[in-house]
């Protein structure tokens, strides 16, 4: 019996399989589930594969065939063959033998689970037993085990357990399916101890020694004179093309235009650069130094935060900040003085202030020992500047950015561009701080004193793995509080998940609210998925290329139907586009982010 109908599966014919890696790149006529399942690791499947192969078999390339719901795990859930939702995959498996009705790809912390429903109707005992003689092949198990501890329950139906994952079949008289999971602890199969093996003896390896001393940005004689060149023959540059690095690099341009140059601890992700102050004895996080008018003007000198650096215990937060305060005296020869911060802060910060002829420095810092509360160090920051530059960015109180201001800042080009211009570039670096980031540039443009260390802390994001576009919204409602801003969603992402992928805005009022925004001058930040669309210049390979991101929209150009935007990347991502339509599908929320009244 049972090699009767293997042979009828096999002149039945089977559709080829695929691996989860490769299948975006299918081009068959009418695919089916069995293309997307590699039976030798299904958990190798990856959300990303997962919406590309749905996208590239669909009608109607305006809608999406599957519904995604995020909380702590990440749903897909579609239904192959269904003219309501656009799907041209074929509403088969097992080369045609069992209809599939729905199909849910649960995944959490990056690892896949399969729910796959087939048709029950008019099931029989000859239909279900060719149903386990298939997932005896697939999964390699000489035999289904019908009792199986799975984590607190005991499953009593038909189990394959094979190295990597298990499935589960379930059938009664209407219902019929079949799940695949990944493999419990308890279940996994235990690995024989080797026996110790003697040490054997190897170079270590040689890492790059990074290293840049910062105190040529305390010497404000010379600092305010120096030009971008300047600064490229006091530090040395990191270049694109590391094979023509001929001295390791200790600093980068944050922007193309040479405005913004970066020493960062973290500027290589497999390297760390040693980056000092006041003679060696204080490492620091991350230096930003800002040319106005072709020369020096401002320096922002992250010496601690909690994102880069982690906790600290309270003693030596305290040993470093009198160090600071002392060399700092000894430099500008000058008692300093309590600064009156601006109101609007994310933390409640307080700073010391030292005024010479030669410049300004400024010392932040979170106020962690407010009496009645529990807080913890979460920055330490040095402000330096050129006596002519202490403007609001030191702190000082700003009545902030006028409309007329803001309507000067749109430029227009002969090609169809629209944009808004003077948009100060923050690269986030190696860290998820993509709300973070692109909050302190809309903020820097409003002319609101932020960074995005302490917006971080505020909202609450990873430093590792940012955030997802729920939580990112949520955020973005802090920040409006702390900063005395309006936040308006523009776009929900709420409602496009609840909604089955219906944004509930049309694709026409979406370019309406962008042109709105933009001819006021007023950026807008933007949350979407990345890696869906064609985009100019295309995606970096050596960074995100995938996952949720947040972006600010900054133009648009009518004769070309694009959306121009800016990334938090640094040098190369100031001003980039998509096309319209593209951006409209991909797009999750957007956002406007104003001082009120705006």
């Amino acid at each position: 019996m049972k090699c009767c109908l293997l042979i009828a599966l096999v002149l039945l014919g089977w559709h080829g399989f695929h691996s989860a890696a490769n299948a975006q790149i299918i081009d068959v006529s009418k695919p089916s589930i069995d293309d997307l399942i590699d039976w030798n690791d299904p958990l190798a499947l990856t959300q990303q594969n997962l919406i590309s192969f749905l996208d590239a078999h669909k009608k109607d390339r305006r809608k999406s065939p599957y519904n995604i719901v995020t909380e702590t795990t990440t749903e897909v859930t579609f239904s192959p063959g269904s003219a309501e939702q656009g799907s041209l995959l074929e509403d088969t498996m097992f080369g045609g033998l069992f209809k599939v009705k729905e199909v849910t790809v649960s995944f959490y912390q990056s690892h896949p689970s399969f729910n796959i429903y087939l048709d029950g109707k008019n099931l029989t005992r000859k239909k279900l037993t060719a149903l386990e003689m298939l997932l005896t092949e697939k999964t390699g198990d000489s035999a289904p085990q019908k009792d199986v501890s799975f984590g607190p329950v005991i499953l009593k139906a038909p189990n394959w357990v094979n190295s990597k994952y298990v499935v589960h079949c379930h059938a009664s008289n209407t219902s019929l399916w079949f799940s695949i999971q990944g493999l419990p602890v308890e279940m996994q199969p235990s690995q024989p101890r080797k026996p110790p093996q003697p040490p054997v003896e190897s170079e270590p390896e040689k890492k790059p020694v990074l290293s840049a001393n910062l105190d040529a940005l305390l010497n404000f004689g010379a600092l305010w004179q120096w030009t971008p060149g300047d600064l490229e023959k006091n530090y040395t540059l990191k270049i694109e093309d590391q094979e023509k690095q001929k001295k390791p690099p200790q600093f980068e341009w944050v922007s193309a235009t040479k405005e913004r140059a970066r020493f960062s601890r973290h500027m290589f992700s497999d390297a760390e650069t040693n980056l000092t102050m006041f003679g060696g004895s204080i490492k620091v996080e991350e230096a930003i130094l800002e040319f106005v008018s072709g020369k020096a003007a401002r320096a922002t000198i992250s010496i601690y935060n909690r994102g880069d650096s982690g906790d600290i215990e309270v003693k030596e937060f305290d040993r470093i900040f009198k160090v600071i305060g002392q060399n700092l005296g000894q430099v500008m020869k000058v008692t300093p003085k309590r600064q009156l911060l601006s109101s609007n802060a994310a933390l409640p910060v307080a700073g010391w202030n030292w005024t010479a002829p030669g410049g300004i420095a400024l010392l932040e810092y979170n106020e962690y020992n407010t009496p009645g509360k529990v807080t913890k160090p979460e920055f330490l920051r040095l402000k330096l500047a050129a006596p002519n530059q202490a403007d609001w960015s030191m702190g000082k109180m700003a009545t902030g950015v006028q409309r007329m201001e803001l309507l000067q800042r749109i430029k227009k080009t002969a090609e169809g561009d629209v944009y808004i211009s003077g948009v100060p570039m923050v690269d986030q670096g190696q860290k998820g701080y993509c709300v973070a980031a692109s909050c302190q540039r809309l903020f820097e443009y409003m002319r609101i004193p932020c960074d995005q260390h302490e917006m971080a802390k505020l909202v609450s994001i990873d430093a590792e793995g940012g955030a997802d576009i729920i939580t990112m919204q949520k955020s973005l409602a802090k920040i409006d509080g702390a900063f005395n801003v309006t936040f308006k969603p523009l776009i929900n992402p709420e409602q496009y998940y609840t909604s089955n992928g219906k944004r509930r805005i049309s694709e026409k009022a979406f370019f309406s609210t962008i042109k709105e925004y933009v001819d006021k001058g007023v950026p807008l930040l933007w949350g979407l998925f990345l890696g869906q669309k064609p985009e100019d210049p295309p995606l970096p390979g050596a960074g995100q290329i995938s996952g949720g991101h947040m972006r600010m929209v900054i133009g648009y150009n009518l004769a070309k139907n694009q959306v121009l935007f800016t990334d938090s990347w640094g040098a190369g991502h100031e001003l980039k586009r998509m096309a319209m339509l593209d951006a409209y599908d991909v797009t999750l929320g957007l956002y406007s982010m104003a001082p009120r009244g705006f």
